[in-house]
Parts: C-alpha cells; structure tokens; sequence
C-alpha cells in the first residue's frame, strides 16, 4: 500500500515540476551521411519498452514526406504516411495504439490506484491557459521544432516509462474523454502512459518533431 501511494507521489510530482531533469530519449550522436536526411523513429509500446530505429531519406523524400504529415490531421492517414515511406511496421493501426494504451494504463496501476479520478477531481486548480485529457489520442507535427524529447523512468524500475516530455512550443491536437482541444503552440507538452510513434530529425541546421498515438493523460500549456 505504501508503495502503491509513493508511485502515485512520484507521477504527481512531475506533473508539478513540468520540466525538471529528466533523462534525454534523444540520441544526436548519429553520424549524417553526405546527402541524406536522419530520420529518427520512436515507437512507445505498450509494454513500456522504446524501439528507436535510424533511417537515412534523399532530402527529396523527407521534403515529399513532411508535406504529406503537414496536409492532414487524420491520425490513420498519418499511419498510412509513415507506412508509404517504410518507416513503421504495417502491423501499427489506430486500433492497436488505442488498445495499447489502455494496456499500458493497467501495467502502470493508472486505473487500479484511481489515479485518473484524482486528476479529474482536481482539474479546478490549473490555470486557464493549461489544458488537460485522459484516455486520448494526440498528435502534432512541427517542421521548424528546436526543443527537446524526454522520458521519465519510474524510480528502481526497468519499465513501463511514466512520462514523456515534448518541449520547444510544438503544437498538439487532442481528443478524448474531456473533449477536445488543438493549440498551435503549446511549452511544455506532457503525456502520461504514451503508446505510438515520436519522429525526430535534422537537417540543414533545422530541427523538427512529430508525434502521434494515445495517452492516458495529456497536459498542454498554450495558446489556441
């Protein structure tokens, strides 16, 4: 029991602090070969465990790709964008990233410990320009992103990850069990129990991020 009260303390606490020192999920290290585009893909599972896979496109393709994900907002036709350049496996749908993340909210204790009640009693207290969701999907794409990409781990545990931290004034869009919102610039994002695809790369100096999938809690401060 006390353990069970100290885990929901923790994830409490870095709701608090937002941005505190966590440990970095990007790797920047990887060597760019003369006349290809790094694309960086982060596929969060259910289990808790991230598979990061480097891929290497013309800067033709990963112009042609960035301007298909800019055109559309359908988390399926994303999929099916990533699909097309071969960047994840056929075997990921909506379904599957939705199922995940339910899974994924039992292996953390989210449901068990009422942890997602906690959060919709306490909801008053944020400030207007905060914006929170349980159980929905959530997406963005952000060609000129200069930020930053974390995980947090739970304290002495291997698995699952409990936070994800997306930074740099990124935008997102949300749907779910408290409704909906899309703002064009939101510092920090933060997801809790995360399941889909983060994609990151660089090129010509500039950086950029894109992150679709579910989550058993999304939080978001900006602007619409």
């Amino acid at each position: 029991m006390k353990r069970k009260w100290l885990t929901i303390g923790i994830i409490l606490s870095f709701l608090t602090i937002g941005t505190s020192p966590i440990i970095n999920a990007q790797d920047d290290t990887v060597p760019q070969a003369i006349g290809r585009v790094p694309i960086t893909i982060l596929e969060y599972k259910a289990d808790g465990t991230v598979e990061r896979t480097v891929f290497r496109m013309s800067p033709g393709q990963a112009d042609s790709f960035h301007e298909e994900m800019r055109n559309t907002q359908d988390l399926e036709m994303r999929l099916s964008i990533y699909k097309k350049y071969n960047l994840i496996s056929e075997d990921i749908t909506v379904d599957s990233l939705q199922a995940g993340m339910q899974d994924k909210a039992q292996r953390m204790g989210l449901i068990q410990n009422g942890l997602i009640s906690l959060f919709r009693i306490n909801r008053s207290p944020f400030p207007s320009n905060v914006y929170r969701n349980i159980n929905c999907s959530v997406s963005g794409n952000d060609p000129t992103f200069y930020g930053f990409c974390f995980s947090l781990f739970r304290p002495l545990h291997p698995s699952p990850k409990i936070l994800t931290v997306i930074s740099g004034g990124c935008p997102i869009k949300s749907k779910g069990d408290w409704g909906e919102f899309d703002l064009e610039i939101a510092d920090p994002i933060i997801l809790i129990g995360f399941v889909g695809i983060i994609e990151m790369g660089y090129h010509n100096s500039w950086r950029w991020i894109q992150y679709d999938g579910y989550c058993v809690y999304a939080q978001a401060k900006g602007e619409y």
